[in-house]
């Protein structure tokens, strides 16, 4: 039996900060690298607190005042990943101040746009890649999905895949209960390839590769849905394996979690806002999340496929049916969302 391990009340803000992030890391970092997807993921997580200085600089007791907060989360490849810096993952979160009522609201990957500035159109997901910098990166995409979804963005984080499998593995690995069998013969694999990927129904102890695997894989029956149960499940025992260590005799593994978060989280995070975080972190039910894709598929319809000759090659893309750079659709459809809340 697993002995139950009360939460102090009094932990250290460090491990508040591992915390606040580690509900995040894994739910923006497990998008698949497969370039021939035409389905964009729904991603489940919870709120991390890391202040946005660019956009639209709120400080906490503004926040505090809002009616919603609006979270932006991008995930990455990371180095020794086919395009470590494209964002494959573009989730947002909007919720009450306090963390109530929230909404996640998915941008796809693949949505042309007009490059901010420029007379030229690309991906979406290359636009981080393009800035020269650490702050042009995050204003060139922010600014795009502001335009895009009339949102205005409070935080942002940035986190990438290398970073949650060594987390996982810092951890010594996690515990988990495999429901169904798992065959995936075309898992992405480095250099544009595939490999196969497949795990039996039961308990196993994965590390932090194989974790990765687990939850991006969707070739099997349930696809997309059965995937997302499995995202929220390893979060949970992410959340329950992070509140479980203790800060004296666990520190040295405390301590190469910090380290990984900082090598591979983008952020200013504010220390003076982890504890309105931290309060939000706990009030944020992961189960009330409600999440919403924006694409050319069942709910949220306001987008067409094409195949367009993009850089000199063949592309998927997804664009506005409205027509391109049309977003008022979608920002109508959202605004909808957050009023009947």
């Amino acid at each position: 039996m697993q002995k139950q391990i009360q939460e102090p009340k009094n932990k250290s803000k460090w491990v508040i900060i591992f915390i606040i992030i580690i509900f995040v890391s894994l739910a923006i970092a497990i998008s698949p690298l497969n370039k021939y997807s035409k389905r964009e993921i729904i991603i489940v997580g919870q709120n991390p607190i890391i202040n946005l200085g660019q956009t639209s600089l709120a400080s906490l007791s503004d926040l505090k005042e809002k009616e919603r907060v609006n979270l932006l989360f991008l995930g990455i490849p990371g180095k020794g990943y086919h395009g470590e810096k494209l964002t494959d993952t573009i989730i947002i979160i909007n919720t009450g101040p306090k963390g109530e009522k929230p909404i996640g609201i998915s941008i796809p990957r693949d949505l042309l746009v007009k490059f901010p500035e420029k007379d030229y159109y690309t991906k979406i997901n290359s636009l981080f890649d393009s800035g020269k910098n650490e702050k042009e990166s995050i204003e060139l995409i922010s600014r795009k999905l502001e335009e895009i979804t009339g949102l205005t963005f409070d935080y942002f984080v940035v986190f990438d895949l290398e970073g949650v499998k060594n987390l996982i593995d810092q951890l010594d690995g996690i515990d988990v209960v495999v429901r169904e069998d798992i065959y995936d013969p075309l898992f992405p694999a480095p250099y544009d390839s595939y490999e196969t990927f497949s795990i039996k129904r039961g308990v196993h102890h994965l590390d932090g590769e194989t974790t990765l695997k687990y939850i991006r894989s969707r070739n099997q029956l349930g696809g997309d849905f059965a995937r997302i149960q499995r995202q929220q499940e390893i979060i949970n025992i992410l959340k329950n394996r992070i509140l479980s260590l203790n800060f004296i005799w666990d520190f040295p593994t405390i301590l190469s979690i910090w380290k990984t978060l900082k090598s591979h989280t983008q952020t200013n995070i504010d220390l003076t806002d982890i504890k309105y975080a931290w309060n939000l972190v706990k009030k944020t039910n992961l189960d009330e999340i409600k999440f919403h894709i924006i694409s050319n598929l069942e709910e949220g319809q306001f987008l067409m496929s094409d195949e367009i000759i993009l850089e000199g090659q063949k592309a998927y893309i997804l664009k506005p049916k409205a027509g391109l750079e049309n977003y008022e659709e979608i920002k109508n459809y959202i605004k909808q969302l957050i009023s009947e809340i």
